[in-house]
């Protein structure tokens, strides 16, 4: 199976890479988004949703990849930038910033139910509470973000991963909670969602 192309994600690229990025920066939130452009009518075809989770791994590492590499660029380039000074000789080498993964995901079907439960607590409860006004503001974020991003979640066949077969879900695991669906419907749209996160 060739891969599929990108067509959005929370890091600016795509119809809601914007209001993705937004979202984390202005309220807060881990979850994570990758969408593709997967072959029509494959729904219920587990290599496909196995690919879109591999798929969007891999889009996390290079997003991974180009922030520390970004980062250590500034660090050496720029050292004022920083409120307290940093000794590059000490920030160890870079294969500690990779996200790695095997193939050895396990996934299972979940109802809509279950998916719109888990995501909404993933979105609204992050280990540092969600920036905003009220609890109120903050539901009707989450409720128009599924429905921008989703629209129909019936449309969907949903499938939740497991969380042991990369070091992404880590920090995640130590308490707060680690999450991977993906969603596939029959119009080429393939999701990738994700959240780990600790304190």
């Amino acid at each position: 199976m060739s891969t599929f192309p990108l067509l959005t994600d929370s890091f600016g690229t795509g119809h809601h890479g914007d209001y993705l990025r937004d979202l984390a920066d202005r309220v807060g939130i881990v979850v994570e988004c990758f969408l593709f452009a997967t072959p029509p009518n494959t729904r219920e075809d587990e290599t496909v949703h196995k690919q879109v989770a591999l798929q969007g791994m891999e889009e996390r590492f290079k997003r991974n990849e180009e922030y520390f590499t970004n980062l250590r660029h500034k660090i050496f380039t720029d050292p004022g930038s920083f409120p307290y000074p940093i000794d590059p000789n000490i920030l160890g080498p870079d294969s500690r910033y990779s996200i790695k993964y095997n193939n050895k995901g396990t996934s299972e079907l979940v109802s809509i139910d279950d998916f719109i439960r888990e995501y909404t607590y993933a979105f609204l409860e992050p280990p540092y509470s969600i920036r905003c006004q009220s609890a109120e503001e903050a539901n009707t974020i989450c409720s128009q973000t599924l429905t921008r991003l989703f629209s129909d979640l019936s449309e969907f066949t949903i499938r939740k991963w497991s969380t042991d077969w990369s070091n992404y879900f880590d920090s995640g695991n130590e308490w707060w909670g680690a999450f991977l669906w993906t969603l596939v419907s029959n119009d080429g749209n393939g999701w990738w969602v994700g959240a780990s996160a600790t304190d």
